[in-house]
């Protein structure tokens, strides 16, 4: 295993522990608790949660895609927790802090973790007769 293939399975496994953490979070405080974001909010985190598996599953299973869906679930999630919510009226928000320096660390590894993942062939696509290139490329 690389040393890139455990920054990305560790990354894989944050984007469901941030979701425990709210399963944590609604566990003490209620289903429908919302505090003082928006009513919305409740439904933007629970699709959340379901994202956040899907990402670390994209990201152990197709880690290309999984770099993708995972910079733009952080990118959205960001742009909406510090547009829409609440950030420092009612004190320091440690969950924000958090999720930013988890989303800035992501975004600066993730050109590191493409150039380390090698793509990945398409299935059952037949490739063209003729000599291989010094790039590895089958063509006239």
């Amino acid at each position: 295993m690389t040393p890139a293939d455990r920054v990305r399975r560790v990354i894989a496994a944050c984007f469901p522990a941030g979701a425990l953490g709210h399963f944590w979070w609604v566990g003490k405080h209620g289903l429908m608790y919302f505090g003082p974001a928006p009513s919305w909010a409740v439904w933007f985190w629970y699709f959340l949660c379901a994202v956040d598996f899907a990402v670390c599953a994209l990201l152990l299973l197709r880690p290309r895609i999984g770099l993708i869906a995972g910079l733009a679930t952080m990118a959205f999630t960001l742009w909406v927790n510090w547009t829409c919510f609440p950030t420092f009226e009612l004190g320091f928000n440690y969950v924000l802090m958090i999720l930013t320096a988890f989303g800035v660390a992501f975004a600066a590894v993730t050109p590191w973790l493409w150039q380390a993942t090698p793509r990945r062939r398409c299935v059952g696509r037949r490739r063209r007769d003729g000599p291989v290139r010094s790039s590895g490329v089958r063509g006239l």
